[in-house]
């Protein structure tokens, strides 16, 4: 099994923070942020680019050094939460949605 280090609560705070900021470019439409550009361009870029980001994780997982794998999964992670924050999703409730699959035994999240 891989090494795997815990998340520390640095890392949750992260979460909620980098949510509370995608929830308040919304809401401000700042000029020359990205993430504007994004809310700006609608749901339907929004989505492709979390599709896009999630074919560069997989083609980047065939690679032997996980520098790249990191780099489009991070970028996957966040364009994924910048879809939720568009379609008013918070981030409790998908994780909600995880902790009961496993809860109940049913494990839909692992290799679904």
């Amino acid at each position: 099994m891989a090494d795997i280090k815990t998340l520390t609560q640095k890392d949750y705070d992260f979460l909620i923070e980098l949510e509370t900021l995608l929830y308040e470019r919304k809401e401000e439409m700042p000029k020359g942020s990205y993430t504007t550009s994004m809310y700006k361009k609608g749901l339907d870029k929004i989505a492709q680019k979390v599709g896009e980001e999630a074919v560069e994780t997989v083609i980047a997982s065939k690679n032997e050094k996980n520098k790249e794998t990191i780099n489009e999964a991070a970028d996957l992670i966040f364009h994924l939460m910048l879809l939720l924050a568009e379609k008013e999703i918070p981030l409790h409730k998908v994780i909600k949605k995880l902790r009961k699959r496993h809860n109940k035994g049913n494990h839909k999240h692992i290799g679904e």
